[in-house]
C-alpha cells in the first residue's frame, strides 16, 4: 500500500521504487474513482511495463455507469479486470 498525493500513484509516491526494489512486475490496483485515479494509475503502470490487475469489486466511482465504462472499455487492453475472490485464490 502506498500513499499518493495526486490522481496517479506514480508521480507523488514511492511506488515505483518499492516495486523495482522488490523485483515486482504485477500490480493489483484498487481504490476509489475507478474512472479517474484507478484508471490513471493503471494506464501509467501499463506504460511502464507492469502487469496491471484491477479487481472491479474493489473499486468505485461516483456512479455505476462511469465505473462500468472504465472497466469495460477504458482499461480493456491495459489491465486484467477481475474480482477480489479470483485475486485471493490466485495468491494462495
Amino acid at each position: 500500500m502506498v500513499e499518493k498525493m495526486s490522481m496517479s500513484a506514480w508521480d507523488t509516491s514511492r511506488l515505483e521504487a518499492y516495486l523495482h526494489h522488490g523485483g515486482r512486475d504485477t500490480i493489483i490496483n484498487t481504490g476509489s474513482w475507478t474512472n479517474m485515479s484507478v484508471e490513471h494509475t493503471t494506464r501509467t503502470g501499463a506504460d511502464k511495463g507492469f502487469r496491471m490487475v484491477v479487481p472491479e469489486n474493489a473499486c468505485s466511482a461516483r456512479n455505476h455507469d462511469w465505473h462500468r465504462a472504465s472497466i469495460n472499455y477504458a482499461m480493456q487492453d491495459i489491465a486484467t479486470a477481475t474480482k477480489v475472490g479470483t485475486v485471493i485464490a490466485a495468491l494462495r
